[in-house]
């Protein structure tokens, strides 16, 4: 008895697992942006028929979330670390990626349900860095739209691609930003606690 191997099979008979598409769909997204990034060209690109990729995603919004995912799997806060340190680390993190995906990160502000679980998780850890995992989190909602803000105005603005004095300038403007909103947090954390 043979066994199977999971996936559809590729043009080329070879199975083809949904990894694999969202790589390449990344690399469409990284190269043409998301506008470029239809079901057809994927499946070109990939290989395959477009059915294989409605077979492991359902529909395009379901091939943006599996991106949404993969783009910020690797984002944590580190475990030890002051608390400013590790609220730093995380939301640079972050900034990076929707500096590299900010179409990505537009399709999901357009369509919530598109919202990955990673983004949630991302949210969660700064609220509980923040000690705001319960009642009203206002500062965690604060730093995350100066994140996106910052990140969506540096991946728009035109700069040319060798232009790396300005992208650093760029990051060097979120971060001066971060340490002046963290300080504003701590003074605030420091009143809460002293009243």
């Amino acid at each position: 008895m043979t066994t199977r191997r999971r996936g559809r099979p590729s043009a080329d008979g070879q199975a083809v697992s949904p990894d694999a598409i969202v790589a390449e769909a990344l690399r469409i997204l990284d190269a043409e942006g998301l506008d470029r990034l239809t079901m057809r060209a994927l499946a070109q690109r990939a290989g395959v028929n477009p059915m294989t990729i409605y077979h492991h995603f359902t529909d395009r919004d379901g091939l943006i979330k599996a991106l949404a995912e993969r783009a910020y799997a690797h984002l944590s806060a580190p475990p030890s670390g002051s608390r400013q340190d590790r609220v730093r680390h995380l939301l640079g993190g972050y900034y990076s990626g929707v500096v590299r995906y900010p179409d990505l990160t537009l399709a999901i502000f357009a369509r919530p349900t598109l919202f990955p679980d990673r983004a949630r998780a991302i949210t969660g850890a700064l609220a509980d860095l923040l000690g705001e995992h319960g009642g009203q989190p206002r500062w965690t909602h604060i730093l995350i739209d100066y994140t996106h803000g910052a990140a969506l105005a540096a991946a728009h603005r035109t700069v040319e691609p060798r232009d790396h004095a300005s992208k650093e300038a760029l990051r060097e403007d979120f971060d001066a930003g971060l340490t002046e909103l963290l300080e504003a947090f701590a003074q605030s954390a420091e009143r809460t606690t002293t009243a």
